[in-house]
């Protein structure tokens, strides 16, 4: 697919297989995990999308609509953290289980690595949501980026 790209924090392709230059065997494996790690990296970034748009629309509509005084800048972070760890959490998940190799060390800094990228692509689509929402929706939250 090629779309493993846009995980910045993910080494090159070269430099990830070179931690198994020493074993031809364990080089194919990591080869076939760089694979399926490209095949997954649509549906990390559509989790992501989800998670990243879909708290901050909750965040602007169902949950401050709520008894109680929602509007507060502190309110928004709480729910922009939610976003980023559900993301890592989900993308670490998805990782670990869809993943087959029979690679025993060194794969978890690139799994981690991958989900704080999507973590942090989490949190900018949860930011940009905000602040469409907060310009051009009606909402009773702090409009704190209103531009």
């Amino acid at each position: 697919m090629g779309i493993i790209k846009i995980f910045f924090l993910l080494p090159s392709k070269g430099k990830f297989l070179q931690n198994f230059a020493s074993n031809d065997q364990l080089k194919a494996q990591a080869e076939q995990v760089w694979r399926q790690l490209d095949g997954l990296s649509l549906l990390l970034l559509i989790i992501t999308a989800i998670f990243g748009i879909g708290l901050a629309i909750y965040y602007y509509t169902g949950y401050n609509e709520m008894p109680g005084r929602h509007y507060k800048i502190k309110h928004w972070g709480i729910w922009a953290f939610i976003a980023f760890i559900f993301s890592l959490i989900v993308t670490t998940v998805i990782e670990y289980v869809c993943i087959k190799t029979n690679i025993k060390t060194g794969l978890a800094s690139t799994y981690w690595l991958c989900a704080i990228n999507n973590a942090l692509y989490c949190f900018i689509l949860y930011l940009s949501t905000s602040v469409v929402w907060c310009n051009f929706f009606r909402t009773n939250a702090f409009k704190f980026l209103k531009i």
